[in-house]
């Protein structure tokens, strides 16, 4: 059994160091770490991996055992160009340490990485993030009510972003919209508000925007705002969570499909004008939460859907009404 491990071992060992590192990069970084013990061979093998993904390993031993372990790892890495960085850390404990994620995050920065993924209870980002030449994906969900996780004095300049995907607590404007004016050539934006709590304007001006989603959670009453769709290459629409908000589509003329998941309808005319902004789409996906009776207001009316080829409708109470109104307006 010894002979067959160590050719095992051999045939592995005799792969070139790019590959060893490719298929070490496709798991994450505490096991690629593990392959460490294997043989002297590949004691360093790991310091060449593309993707670093750290996660809530080690709960038992606390933040400080964690925070030493990635420490070391992004010491010991050997390459110049960091394809994923990963950071996804549940436990509370992990909120006094704002420091360390800060630091990490810049690290990968100097490792010119190209996907940062960031999924913490509270982080300070250090302003090298806001500057990055290489980065083109970036998601950040920070679960905190703390303005200063958005606070950036420096302009934005993310000249290869392309995909966008953050979740903040309320007032986008004073980072997510500052975040995304900075992003050239965004093609992909999900931006989730936990809280909407004034009547500032969503105002998005965005021409090489491809697919966008909007989600609110909660909306305190009695406040709406409108939302403003300046995205003549958009071609998917999602928009969630509480619809509190009036729809003023200026430019979507290529949008193909658009999906929609209400629990809460303010009021049915908002309903009924979002449709009438995107009456164009091939596809149309609605779901409302059991709580919401949808009616069409008596001074409104279903927008016609002429290229409308695909309809799903969920949770609609009163469907009986609604289908055959869909019906009608949809002669495709």
């Amino acid at each position: 059994m010894s002979s067959i491990n160590e050719n095992a071992d051999d045939r592995l060992s005799t792969l070139p160091q790019e590959v060893v590192a490719l298929i070490l990069s496709l798991m994450p970084t505490k096991f690629a770490v593990g392959t460490s013990i294997l043989s002297k061979s590949w004691r360093h093998r790991w310091t060449f991996v593309t993707n670093l993904d750290f996660d809530d390993i080690h709960k038992v031993h606390g933040f400080d055992v964690l925070s030493k372990f990635v420490d070391r790892v992004l010491e010991f890495c050997q390459t110049p160009h960091v394809k994923l960085f990963r950071l996804k850390f549940s436990d509370r404990y992990y909120w006094y340490r704002m420091s360390s994620v800060s630091s990490w995050i810049d690290k990968a920065v100097r490792l010119n990485v190209q996907e940062l993924d960031i999924h913490v209870i509270l982080a300070q980002l250090p302003a090298s993030l806001f500057t990055c030449k290489t980065l083109t994906k970036l998601s950040i969900d920070c679960e905190s009510r703390n303005g200063r996780v958005w606070r950036c004095l420096c302009s934005v300049n993310l000249p290869c972003l392309k995909a966008l995907d953050i979740a903040i607590f309320d007032k986008p404007h004073e980072n997510a919209f500052k975040l995304i004016r900075g992003c050239p050539v965004l093609e992909s934006l999900f931006l989730t508000v936990t809280w909407l709590a004034n009547e500032e304007n969503y105002i998005f001006i965005i021409p090489t925007l491809k697919r966008m989603k909007l989600t609110i959670l909660y909306c305190k009453s009695p406040f709406t705002n409108k939302v403003v769709l300046n995205v003549p290459n958009l071609e998917y629409l999602f928009v969630g969570g509480v619809l509190c908000s009036y729809f003023l589509t200026e430019d979507v003329s290529s949008l193909v499909g658009a999906s929609f998941s209400f629990t809460h309808v303010r009021c049915d005319s908002m309903w009924v004008d979002i449709l009438k902004g995107i009456n164009g789409v091939k596809s149309l996906s609605a779901q409302i939460g059991p709580i919401v009776y949808y009616e069409i207001p008596i001074d409104s009316a279903l927008p016609g859907f002429p290229n409308m080829t695909y309809l799903e409708l969920k949770g609609f109470r009163n469907w009986r009404l609604i289908i055959p109104e869909f019906l009608e307006s949809s002669p495709e």
